[in-house]
């Protein structure tokens, strides 16, 4: 734990783990793209908090991959299991860019989320028996 993971390359998006999934914890997948996540987003420059779940202890639910997420959230979440916490540092490029996101984010904004992953879900329609039906017809 703790050690930080640099998942681009060129230090765009950089995950250090706070808390480790349990052994044999899920994590995203083809047939679990939906996912549930606790976070707080805060500004690196200022420590200020931007965004977060936990004041209503809601959960965020989103479908990895149809770029509804800053790039880096997709990026990041694919390497997650149900029940981890990880710090995610997004350089701007892979977060709101030189537009930011006013009011709450400047322009070229490195931003620093904790999150949690919650759950992973299959599609709203299919069930994870029919997904693993589906698979083994195509295969």
């Amino acid at each position: 734990m703790g050690d930080s993971v640099d998942l681009t390359g060129d230090g765009g998006v950089i995950k250090t783990i706070i808390r480790n999934a349990k052994a044999g914890a899920l994590g995203p997948s083809e047939d679990l793209p939906l996912l549930d996540v606790h976070y707080e987003g805060t500004l690196a420059e200022s420590g200020v908090a931007f965004d977060t779940t936990h004041e209503d202890n809601t959960v965020f639910s989103f479908e990895l991959g149809k770029g509804s997420v800053i790039q880096a959230w997709d990026i990041a979440m694919r390497t997650m299991k149900v029940g981890e916490v990880a710090k995610i540092t997004c350089k701007p490029e892979y977060a709101y860019g030189s537009a930011g996101s006013p009011p709450d984010i400047p322009p070229d904004a490195t931003l620093i989320f904790e999150v949690e992953l919650v759950a992973c879900k299959p599609r709203k329609g299919s069930s994870m028996s029919s997904v693993s039906d589906d698979r083994a017809r195509l295969e």
